[in-house]
């Protein structure tokens, strides 16, 4: 009993509070390390190309189905427009962090006569959850890089550690061309075999509802001349029958136009093969058909 004792008590004072230590220079570590895949350089380039432009009548805002999927420069090309695209991968990662980083961009904001938003967010119920989360947490653009006691599991360092994996790196995303676009030409991240239909649209509820209508608000306010259309997102959208995701649209139209924006219905995608490394990021391919589609709808409502 007095070795057990003794052993006790070695578990619990010398054991315990250096593995304790040990975790919080881990989760130190990790914060100092923390890599937000570019996503601070692709905003200051955004600010470095609209800098010296005053031809911007019309812009692209959205998360990552946009910065892949439309192309600002094939609209500008093929109609009357000259577009920038302004989409930020995870959307800002919060709706402040977002609407901020426009705010602070040099656009002569009275200019803009044509404006597309282009959101997933209502075609993932889990996706909307989380950024309701990210709004409450105030998270800015590069992510969660604050410091907290929270995180990957020691054991996923330890898998990448054996697979001699870069412990901190993240993929990395390459700056924007000169009207915003996403560059694949300097981006080999397309895994078509990775990618997984997981869609379930959002619950039309009133936390839904208020998400709705502030953000066309804030894009309203902050672009008064302009022709305002919301669109939903391209995507395979194999896992939800044609019936519930009419149903599901038409309710979501309702609620788009009730605040004096137009709605914009894109079609799924065909297949992988013109997607790079998620049903609603498409490649180079992926984009020019899905930004087609976008613009006669705009053009032929």
């Amino acid at each position: 009993m007095l070795y057990m004792g003794n052993v006790n008590r070695i578990i619990f004072w010398l054991f315990l509070p250096i593995l304790l230590i040990f975790y919080i220079i881990l989760r130190v570590f990790v914060w100092q390390n923390y890599d937000d895949g570019g996503r601070q350089l692709i905003a200051e380039q955004h600010a470095l190309n609209l800098r010296d432009r005053d031809d911007i009548d019309c812009l692209i805002l959205g998360g990552s189905n946009a910065v892949f999927s439309l192309s600002a420069e094939q609209i500008s090309q093929q109609s009357s427009l000259t577009c920038y695209n302004i989409s930020l991968l995870n959307e800002g990662f919060s709706d402040e962090a977002y609407f901020d980083f426009i705010r602070n961009l040099p656009i002569e904001r009275m200019q803009i006569k044509t404006l597309v938003y282009s959101s997933v967010y209502p075609l993932s119920n889990k996706m909307f959850l989380e950024r309701l989360k990210s709004n409450q947490s105030h998270t800015g653009i590069r992510g969660e890089n604050a410091f907290t006691f929270t995180g990957r599991s020691l054991a996923s360092y330890l898998n990448k550690l054996r697979q001699s994996k870069p412990l901190f790196a993240s993929v990395q995303y390459p700056i924007p061309t000169p009207s915003g676009d996403f560059n694949f030409d300097d981006y080999d991240g397309c895994q078509q075999e990775k990618i997984r239909d997981e869609w379930i649209p959002v619950t039309i509820d009133e936390d839904f509802k208020r998400w709705l209508s502030e953000n066309l608000l804030t894009i309203s306010t902050l672009f008064p001349n302009a022709n305002i259309s919301f669109a939903v997102p391209s995507t395979l959208r194999s896992q939800v029958s044609e019936d519930d995701f009419a149903e599901f649209s038409d309710a979501l139209e309702f609620e788009v136009v009730s605040n004096s924006v137009n709605y914009i219905l894109q079609s799924s995608f065909s297949d992988v093969s013109v997607l790079c490394d998620g049903t609603h990021h498409a490649n180079a391919l992926g984009r020019e058909i899905r930004t087609s589609e976008l613009l006669d709808l705009m053009q032929n409502p």
